[in-house]
C-alpha cells in the first residue's frame, strides 16, 4: 500500500495573528450588520405600531414614512383617498404620489427635520390621474433616546375646495418662495418734486414683479405675509432698491417702503449698513396698511435708524386710522398725504381743511417735509402749495419708471419738467 502524504510548511506566528484579526472583524461585522437589521426592523415595527394606534381613532388617511421618505405603514383609508391598497404603497417613495411640481415643495418643507407637529398642504395624484389637494400633518417619531428621529408619521385629509384657506395660503407660500428664489423683483423709481423750486429732491422706490403681470405689488406683498414670507420679501425689496439707488444723483434721497414688522426687525438695520449709500439719503416709509398694537416695540428700532442718519416717513396719511396713529406715535421726519385727500383738493373745501390740518400738525411736531401723493393736475399742485405742502409726487411730475435714462435725467440742481404755478403770479 502506498500512502500519498501532502505536507505544508507550518504557518508563521504573524500569519496566525493576522488570520485571527480578520476572523474577529468578520464576526463582529456580521454581528453589526445583523444588529443594524434588527434595529431597522424594530424601528419599522415601532412606526407601524404608533400608526396603527392612530388609525384606530382617526377618520383620515394615516401614514408613516422612514427618514428617506419611503412608506412603512399606510392605513386602509388610502383606497378611498387615492385609489391604492396599503400593500401597494408600503415600500414605495411617498414623493411618487405627488404631482411633479409638488415634490420639490414638500422636500423644502420637511427637509430640515421638523421637531414638532407641522401642517402642510400638498397636491397629490389619484391613481386615476386626478390631481388632489391634501392637508397633511407631519410629526417626527423619535427613538427611545427621545432625540434621534427614526421616521415621520401623521394623517392626511382631502381638501376639495381650492379656495380653502389652507390651499390659498400654500399657493401664496409657493409664489413668494419662487420670487425669493429667483429674486424676480424690479425696482421703479418715481420722482418727488419740491413745489417752490420745481426741482427733483428725491424718489420713491416701488417694486415690480415680472412673473406676476397685472397683479399689483400690494397684492403680492399681502400674499407673502399671508404665507409667512412677508418679512423676507420686503427685505429683498429694500436691498434691491438701495442697490439701484447707487445709480441716482447723489443729491437725491431715496424712500423705501416697509411695514411696521420690518421696521422692528434688526435685519433692516443690517441691510441699511450693508447698502453702501450715505444713509442720510435714505428715508424709510412706514406703510399705512398694517396696524400696530404696541408702539413701544418700535422705539428702539426708530432710534437705531436715526442714529444711522436715516429719516422716517409715514406713508398714506389720511387713508385710514392706522396712518394717523403712526404719525402720532412715531413723530416722523416726513409725512406723505394720501391721494384720497389730494384728489380734487382744489375743488373740495373739506379736503383743503384736512390737508391744512396735516401741515399745521407737521409744523407742531417738527416734521421737515410734507409730501402730497397722487398729484395729477396743475390746479391740485397750485392749491397744495398755497396750503403749505412742501413737495409733490404723482403722474403730473413723473410716473414710476425702470428706465435708467430717466433716472440719469433727474438732477438735484435742475428743475423738473413740470413746475407749479406760484399763487399770486
Amino acid at each position: 500500500m502506498f500512502v500519498l502524504a501532502v505536507t505544508h510548511p507550518a504557518p508563521s506566528d504573524s500569519l496566525v495573528a493576522g488570520g485571527i484579526v480578520v476572523f474577529t472583524l468578520l464576526v463582529v461585522g456580521i454581528a453589526w450588520v445583523a444588529r443594524i437589521g434588527l434595529l431597522e426592523r424594530a424601528t419599522v415595527q415601532a412606526l407601524r405600531r404608533q400608526s396603527e394606534a392612530t388609525a384606530a381613532t382617526s377618520g383620515g388617511w394615516v401614514y408613516a414614512i422612514d427618514p428617506e421618505g419611503t412608506f412603512v405603514y399606510v392605513s386602509e383609508a388610502s383606497v378611498d383617498f387615492i385609489g391604492y391598497e396599503p400593500h401597494e404603497l408600503v415600500g414605495r417613495d411617498a414623493r411618487t404620489l405627488l404631482t411633479p411640481t409638488d415634490a420639490p415643495h414638500v422636500d423644502t418643507r420637511v427637509g430640515d427635520v421638523p421637531q414638532h407637529v407641522s401642517v402642510t398642504v400638498v397636491r397629490g395624484r389619484h391613481r386615476d390621474g386626478r390631481d388632489l389637494w391634501f392637508e397633511v400633518t407631519v410629526a417626527p417619531v423619535f427613538a427611545g433616546d427621545g432625540r434621534s428621529v427614526v421616521g415621520f408619521g401623521g394623517t392626511a385629509r382631502l381638501v376639495t375646495d381650492e379656495k380653502h384657506p389652507a390651499v390659498v395660503r400654500e399657493l401664496h407660500r409657493r409664489g413668494a418662495a419662487e420670487l425669493l428664489l429667483t429674486e424676480d423683483l424690479t425696482v421703479a423709481f418715481q420722482p418727488i418734486v419740491e413745489l417752490v423750486s420745481g426741482r427733483v429732491v428725491g424718489v420713491e422706490a416701488l417694486s415690480r414683479f415680472r412673473s406676476r403681470p397685472g397683479v399689483g405689488p400690494d397684492v403680492v406683498f399681502a400674499e407673502a405675509w399671508n404665507a409667512g414670507l412677508g418679512l423676507e420679501l420686503e427685505l429683498l425689496a429694500v436691498r434691491r432698491s438701495l442697490e439701484e439707488a447707487r445709480l441716482l444723483d447723489p443729491g437725491l434721497y431715496v424712500a423705501v417702503n416697509v411695514s411696521p414688522s420690518v421696521l422692528a426687525n434688526p435685519a433692516l438695520t443690517d441691510a441699511l449698513k450693508a447698502c453702501g449709500l450715505d444713509l442720510r439719503r435714505v428715508v424709510i416709509e412706514v406703510t399705512e396698511h398694517a396696524s400696530v398694537t404696541d408702539y413701544s416695540i418700535l422705539e428702539r428700532p426708530r432710534q437705531r435708524l436715526r442714529d444711522l442718519g436715516v429719516r422716517l416717513a409715514i406713508d398714506d396719511a389720511g387713508a385710514g386710522y392706522s396712518s394717523l396713529r403712526h404719525i402720532v406715535s412715531l413723530s416722523p421726519d416726513i409725512i406723505k398725504i394720501d391721494r384720497a385727500l389730494v384728489a380734487d383738493v382744489d375743488k373740495d373745501r373739506a379736503r383743503r381743511a384736512l390737508v391744512m390740518a396735516v401741515v399745521v400738525y407737521a409744523l407742531e411736531i417738527g416734521t421737515t417735509m410734507v409730501v402730497a401723493e397722487g398729484v395729477e393736475t396743475r390746479a391740485e399742485m397750485t392749491t397744495l402749495m398755497s396750503l403749505g405742502v412742501d413737495a409733490a409726487q404723482g403722474y403730473l411730475t413723473g410716473r414710476p419708471t425702470t428706465s435708467h435714462a430717466d433716472w440719469f435725467g433727474w438732477r438735484a440742481e435742475s428743475p423738473a419738467v413740470v413746475a407749479p404755478e406760484v399763487p399770486g403770479r
